[in-house]
């Protein structure tokens, strides 16, 4: 069975979805598709807004969510993970690069190699030349996947998938999609088993 995650590793609950995936395929023997988009994107498209928006003159739920990523973390062992500081991190070159990476076939290494630069080693990646040579430094042709990420068609593709992934009721990531039932939140690794 394949469960779609609509993904934007903007998001530090994506991140750490992402790094519980593996155990979760494994376990009740399903397959991630990860569908790319721009969070920022739905967000418009949905009226939504990031939670350290929306909850910027709310302190004490504001600072709930940072104690519930650390639990999350924490729970899954996830001692890696850091917040980083450069955050929010605008996704748009790392996400149309994803795309890239999935046209060429070096989708996963691309993600874990991102994943791991943006929220366990703090990097900037608003900086494109940031972004290259980290990818660079870890066996991936940043130069070629970023040149691939510019062209017409993979802009295009993100404006779509973003479109497609709004037009099946996302509002935000992560989201998960159990057939037509939806998921929102990486809480949604304790509701899914009953749907599957």
């Amino acid at each position: 069975m394949q469960i779609k995650f609509i993904f934007d590793i903007a998001s530090p609950n994506a991140y750490l979805s992402h790094k519980v995936i593996p155990d979760f395929e494994k376990k009740y023997d399903v397959k991630f598709d990860y569908f790319v988009c721009l969070l920022g994107g739905i967000f418009k498209l949905s009226n939504n807004k990031p939670p350290m928006v929306a909850n910027a003159e709310i302190p004490l739920k504001y600072n709930y969510f940072g104690q519930e990523i650390t639990r999350f973390a924490q729970f899954h062992q996830l001692t890696n993970f850091k917040m980083n500081p450069h955050f929010p991190i605008n996704t748009l070159n790392i996400q149309r690069g994803a795309l890239a990476a999935q046209e060429r076939g070096n989708f996963e290494e691309y993600v874990d190699c991102i994943a791991k630069g943006m929220w366990e080693e703090e990097k900037n990646f608003n900086d494109i030349e940031i972004l290259k040579n980290y990818l660079l430094q870890n066996k991936i042709d940043g130069e070629e996947i970023l040149e691939q990420a510019a062209t017409p068609e993979i802009k295009q593709k993100l404006i779509d998938n973003t479109s497609k992934a709004y037009e099946m009721g996302a509002f935000g990531v992560p989201t998960f999609f159990v057939g037509k039932e939806m998921f929102f939140g990486k809480e949604a690794f304790r509701e899914m088993p009953d749907f599957l």
